[in-house]
């Protein structure tokens, strides 16, 4: 009577092992499956995003803080900079802030560099060009026309820009040698840099 018991129970364990073992496979598989569709979701999400943040990249060079301390006790400054935009869209430029304070347009002068025939402005230092001097709907600075910004700045995919400001406000003379920070905002990100203010003389 046992033996056929155990007949009868053997092939049933048997089956139940073989069981346990195609479920553990199949458990298996699903979480392989998982897991390796959770990491091409997650790639493909970092990848967007990065190809979305590459789209629109800022390079500030060159950049300058000059500070003029005058006579009578009061202190102005021109903030100089070239911008390239290393991205694969057109930007705007749709404020910029020195030592966060947002620049007012009236103060901004920009000079878009033509690569073909201004191809020494490219890389070449930024001057020194006066405070005072910077009047009017345009100025010529080391020989080249700056526009008086009216608005925000278009910027194509490629191009470079110089960019004079007049005047910033809390530029004194005791911030000769120390950072000031300088920031330019688009419609989807702001950039950041920093350059140790010098004396204008």
């Amino acid at each position: 009577m046992i033996t056929m018991i155990n007949r009868y129970l053997n092939p049933v364990r048997r089956r139940r092992g073989l069981t346990n073992v195609v479920t553990t496979l199949i458990l298996l598989t699903f979480a392989v499956l998982l897991a390796v569709t959770a990491t091409a979701y997650t790639n493909g999400v970092t990848r967007a995003q990065m190809n979305s943040a590459g789209q629109e990249r800022i390079r500030f060079y060159k950049t300058h803080v000059w500070v003029e301390a005058l006579a009578n006790g009061t202190d102005w400054g021109v903030v100089a900079f070239k911008l390239h935009n290393l991205g694969g869209k057109s930007i705007s430029v749709v404020l910029i802030d020195v030592r966060s304070w947002e620049m007012d347009w009236s103060r901004v002068y920009f000079h878009t560099i033509n690569e073909t025939s201004e191809g020494s402005l490219l890389y070449s230092d930024l001057d020194y060009f006066s405070w005072a001097s910077l009047n009017g709907s345009s100025v010529i600075i080391d020989g080249y026309n700056y526009t008086q910004a009216t608005g925000s700045v278009y910027v194509k995919s490629g191009e470079r820009v110089i960019v004079y400001i007049k005047a910033p406000e809390f530029i004194y003379k005791d911030n000769i040698g120390t950072p000031v920070s300088i920031a330019v905002g688009t419609s989807n990100a702001n950039f950041f840099t920093e350059c140790v203010a010098e004396s204008a003389t």
